[in-house]
């Protein structure tokens, strides 16, 4: 991120629920949305990368990635889940594919809304492991 001169901004919840899951495929999936968020923010001046927790129900934990890029196309909106769905160059349209596929097996969701000032916003909800435990699904 230095590189590419952005500037990061954490609002992190420390009071958040545990969320149970393989930390190696959750950190594959922040990782892919920081990675593409550096990306979209090359053709513009202002480079601010904010990631944000919250607890958004007893039962939920959110994580939120928003950019200050170019955004997404309206009309492609629906379109980035998708698989082979690109708008890089030299990209396969695979990444936003593995990280649904992730945070399903999480029983999670996740899901893109065009940023307030441009750019865009990622996120992704997760059960808590409470929440979790209470409908007796397996953990992943």
């Amino acid at each position: 991120m230095k590189k590419n001169g952005v500037e990061l901004k954490t609002q992190l919840d420390e009071k958040v629920s545990i969320v149970e899951g393989d930390k190696v495929q959750l950190q594959q999936v922040v990782l892919n949305l920081v990675m593409n968020a550096v990306e979209a923010m090359q053709s513009v001046q202002t480079r601010v990368l904010k990631v944000k927790t919250d607890q958004t129900s007893p039962g939920a934990v959110r994580v939120s990635i928003e950019d200050t890029g170019a955004g997404i196309d309206p009309a492609n909106i629906e379109r980035v889940f998708k698989p082979f769905f690109t708008t890089k160059a030299n990209g396969m349209g695979m990444g936003l594919v593995i990280c649904r596929s992730i945070i399903e097996k999480h029983d999670g969701r996740i899901w893109v809304t065009p940023g307030v000032n441009g750019g865009s916003i990622f996120q992704f909800e997760l059960p808590t492991k409470s929440a979790r435990d209470k409908v007796g699904t397996m953990p992943a």
